[in-house]
Order: C-alpha cells, then structure tokens, then sequence
C-alpha cells in the first residue's frame, strides 16, 4: 500500500511557496493561514516549526509576523549545485543577456511544473521581465521546449480539450523539434501577458492549482506559433526557448527570452532565436551534454 505525504509537510511547502512568492512583504498567521486555506492553529504550529530550522523568520511589529528565512539561502545554493547543467547554462545565459540587452532566464521542469531558477537582467527599464522561482503548470501551449524530444510528450498533448487541439500540439512539437526552439506567440499583448502574469503570481496550494489549471482555457493554441513564420510577415512573440540537453540528450534546462514589447517580422524572430539557441547549444557542448539528431526534414 503506498504511503500518502504527510499532510503538515505538503502545508509548510504551500506556505514557503507562498512566502517565497513574496519576499519583501511580512505576512500575519491569519493572513497565510487564509492563503493557504487551512486552520489558524495549524498554521501557527507549522510556522513555528519551520521558524526552529530558520526556514522562516518570526517578527513582532505590533503583530506576530512572518518573512522567509535565512537557511533557504542554503537551500537554494544546494539546489543549484544538484543540477549539473545549471553552471553551463547560467554562463551561456548572462553572455547572452549582456549581448543582447535583454532579460533572459534559465527555467527547469520541477515535476508537472516549470520553474524559473535563474534570471540575468539587462533589459531596459520597460522592457517584460520574468523572475527566479516564478513557475506554471506544464500543459499546453506552456512548455513545449521540454518536452517536444521526450517520451512523454503525448501525456502533454492529452492535457488539450479536443482531438483537433491535439493533433495541432502534435504538429507544435515537430515544428519544434525541426527549428530548435519554441516561440510563445501573441496577437495582442494586452490578454496573453496578463494570463501570464496571473498564472506565475497565482498560489501553488491545492486551491490556487486548480484555478490556475481553469484559467488555462482562456489560452488558445491560436497564440502559439505552431508553423513557421515568413520572413516578411509580422508577428507579436511572447517569448522564445532554447533547450539545454543533457548527457542523456533529454532537456535538463532552458533559455528563455521573453519578447520583444513590439511586432517583429519573421526575418528578426529567426534572427532572435538563431542567437537564442546558438547560447543554448554552447551551454550543451560545454557541459558534456549531447543534443538529439535533428529529425529529417
């Protein structure tokens, strides 16, 4: 008989997600107890353990108060280090940021979940940003990049609503595999970046999953760049990746770069994602990792 999670430890990962979430801003028991969703005496108890092993920080200002705490520094240095690949692709990533005067970030596939480990921020001051530690659920159209060369990949597509929407993400994912990359499109910044947004800002408890996982209707594959794009032709890109592989050839990373905040012709997006992945390929060769042949054209 399998063994369940235990339930005061799946709680103290909803509340450190929702902290972490948030670094800057001191949160009462009341207040993560409600965003969490469960009792105020739990949650106080659970606090206070976490607080033992330093995980979170106690302050009295007028009312009990908590912020994240100083062993998560640890904690995230050794996740780092965990993940051999990360090193490669943090390089190819700030020599790319730099280069290009952009925002580009290193995400990994933590689970069901994509997450952003690091990010290097060159980019203007108005430019789109995204942040380490903000995640999303990966189904369609999100995440394509890791999965487009894996076994898998059909448990991905299974997640559209519709036997058409699943023959077009089959299509997406060749497509991907072919160029190299995958492109996050938009035809208008205004509804896909705000979904986004709400998706990276919403919780990780089992509530705000679930929400998170209904707002997803609201993303059509009509915003995902599943064909090829004529060099004369214009589009609005959200974002491109290029995946990072493995000595196993499987994708252990990806460089993310979000879009330009303007429409760009298809000559630009080749050009943009063809130093993209160029960064991506090198952060593979120089971390022993081996990318897949390319399927035959």
């Amino acid at each position: 008989m399998p063994i369940a999670p235990s339930p005061a430890v799946l709680r103290a990962g909803d509340l450190l997600e929702f902290l972490q979430k948030r670094p800057t801003e001191a949160c009462s028991v009341s207040e993560l107890a409600r965003a969490v969703g469960i009792p105020r005496a739990t949650c106080d108890a659970i606090l206070q353990a976490l607080a033992v092993h330093r995980l979170v920080t106690r302050r009295e200002e007028g009312r009990r108060q908590y912020v994240l705490g100083p062993a998560n520094i640890g904690l995230g240095e050794a996740a780092r280090r965990a993940n051999p690949m990360l090193p490669a692709a943090r390089v190819a990533a700030e020599q790319l940021a730099r280069a290009m005067r952009t925002c580009v970030a290193v995400s990994i596939r933590d689970g069901d979940m994509i997450r952003v480990a690091e990010v290097f921020d060159f980019a203007p001051m108005l430019a789109l940003r995204v942040r380490v530690g903000q995640a999303i659920a990966l189904v369609p159209p999100f995440g394509a990049v890791f999965v487009a060369w894996d076994e898998d990949a059909e448990q991905w597509i299974a997640a559209a609503d519709t036997e058409e929407d699943r023959n077009r993400y089959r299509l997406a994912l060749a497509e991907v595999r072919r160029r190299g990359y995958s492109v996050g499109g938009s035809a208008s910044r205004t509804p896909e970046l705000e979904m986004i947004e709400r998706l990276a800002e919403a919780s990780d408890a089992a509530s705000g999953f679930y929400d998170r996982s209904l707002q997803l209707d609201e993303l059509t594959l009509s915003r995902y760049l599943d064909t090829d794009v004529d060099d004369a032709a214009t589009v609005r890109v959200g974002q491109i990746s290029a995946p990072v592989f493995g000595p196993d050839e499987r994708v252990t990373a990806s460089l993310l770069v979000p879009g330009p905040d303007r429409r760009v012709t298809g000559a630009e997006l080749h050009a943009l994602a063809e130093r993209i992945t160029a960064a991506a390929r090198e952060a593979t060769r120089s971390a022993g990792g081996r990318a897949p042949d390319p399927p035959p054209r």
